[in-house]
Parts: structure tokens; C-alpha cells; sequence
């Protein structure tokens, strides 16, 4: 005589498979219809959670083998604006974890074109957001000399960074205290630069007279007992 307890077993592994086979029946038809008529039919079968998941995994598992699908299926998702921003948003909020970023950062550094076009407007977006300024300049002092490295790449580059880091000095009371500071702190660095360019050199000094004779005599009595030997 038969278990009852095999029987149930045999029962739940039958319809355990019966419903796996509607599924895949129900996988064979949507395929089988055009886009517009296959959406009920996803709508459907998208509002049970475990189904969602499932039908959700089971591609991801296809795109694993077949990464080819992946590029089409980003070539779709850049004409749903909705689905497209809503996978930016989750990545963006993503970013925070140090893999995916530098999973980002590697492919990224890969596409010199797509680097700089990222880089310029997210310097454009975050030109009105202090906490977004505040997390690049926390970065850049993390890794200073990579910054530096990025400016010199380019003449123009050193050039147009000097002249804007000097306006925002010049209305930054906090930024014009630590840019004397840097000065001091790399005094010698910075007179191995001009010493051998007596034209720089020169012009530097036109421009504290300049500063000197607006500022008033105050100013040049203190740059002169600042240039003065120090008595032990």
C-alpha cells in the first residue's frame, strides 16, 4: 500500500511542475504577441511580488550568459525616460558602495569622450549645491595629487584654473586665509618657479606695488619688515 505522505509529495512536485510549465506556456505566448498586446499580460503577471522576482531573475540569468542582450536592452531603455532616470537614480544612490563605484570608475576611465562629458555637466549641476561642491572638494583633498596631475595635462588648463582660483579667493574671506597659507606652507617651491623667470618675477612685483600704492603705506611697511632678516 502506497504512503500517503509519498503521495503528497508526488502531488506538490506534480504541481510544482504544472504551474513551472504555465509559466513557461504563458512566457511562450507573450513572445508570440507584439508589445502592445503582451502588457496586460506583464501587468499581470508583474503584480505578484514572487513572480515579479522570478521573471525578473530568470532574464538577468539569460543576460548573464548572453551580455549581447544587455546592449539592446539598453538601447530600449534610453526610449522609456521613466524606466531610464528611475536605474540612474538607483545608481546614483548605489554609488556610495566603494565596488560599484569603481566598477563605474574602471568602464568609465575606459571612454576618455563619455569621461569628460560626465565630469563637465556634473560640475555644471553641482555649481548651485554646497553639499555636492563641499563632497568634490573632499575628494580632490583625498587624492591631491592626482588633482593636480588632471590641471597640468593642459597649458590653457593651468592657466584657467589659476585665474578662477583667484576670484574665488579674492570674495572668499575663509578660502583667501588658506591660499596665504598655502603659500607660506610651499614658499620654497614657489621661488624655485619664478626665481629663473625674472619676467614673471617682475610682473609679480609690479602687482604688489600696485596692491601697495591702493592698499596705502601700511601695507608696504609690512611687506617690507616681512622681507627683512630676522634677528635671533
Amino acid at each position: 500500500m502506497a504512503n500517503p505522505s509519498t503521495k503528497v509529495v508526488t502531488h506538490s512536485r506534480f504541481a510544482a511542475r504544472a504551474a513551472h510549465a504555465g509559466r513557461l506556456c504563458a512566457a511562450a505566448l507573450l513572445l508570440a504577441c507584439s508589445a502592445s498586446t503582451q502588457k496586460p499580460a506583464v501587468d499581470t503577471a508583474m503584480a505578484d511580488p514572487k513572480l515579479r522576482r522570478e521573471s525578473l531573475e530568470a532574464t538577468l540569468r539569460v543576460t548573464d550568459e548572453h551580455p549581447e542582450y544587455v546592449d539592446e536592452l539598453f538601447a530600449l531603455t534610453l526610449e522609456h525616460p521613466k524606466t531610464l532616470d528611475r536605474f540612474l537614480q538607483n545608481t546614483a544612490v548605489g554609488l556610495k558602495d566603494e565596488d560599484l563605484s569603481r566598477r563605474t570608475a574602471q568602464r568609465l576611465s575606459e571612454q576618455p569622450a563619455s569621461l569628460r562629458q560626465t565630469i563637465i555637466v556634473t560640475l555644471d549641476a553641482i555649481s548651485d549645491k554646497p553639499a555636492s561642491l563641499d563632497a568634490v572638494s573632499q575628494a580632490m583633498n583625498e587624492r591631491p595629487q592626482i588633482a593636480a596631475m588632471v590641471v597640468v595635462q593642459r597649458e590653457e588648463t593651468v592657466r584657467a584654473v589659476m585665474r578662477a582660483l583667484m576670484r574665488e579667493v579674492l570674495k572668499n574671506d575663509r578660502a583667501r586665509k588658506a591660499f596665504l597659507a598655502a603659500v607660506q606652507e610651499n614658499s620654497a617651491e614657489m621661488a624655485q618657479v619664478l626665481a629663473p623667470n625674472p619676467d614673471t618675477l617682475a610682473s609679480l612685483l609690479r602687482g604688489f606695488a600696485k596692491v601697495g600704492v591702493a592698499s596705502g603705506k601700511a601695507e608696504l611697511d609690512a611687506l617690507v619688515e616681512a622681507l627683512a632678516p630676522k634677528k635671533d
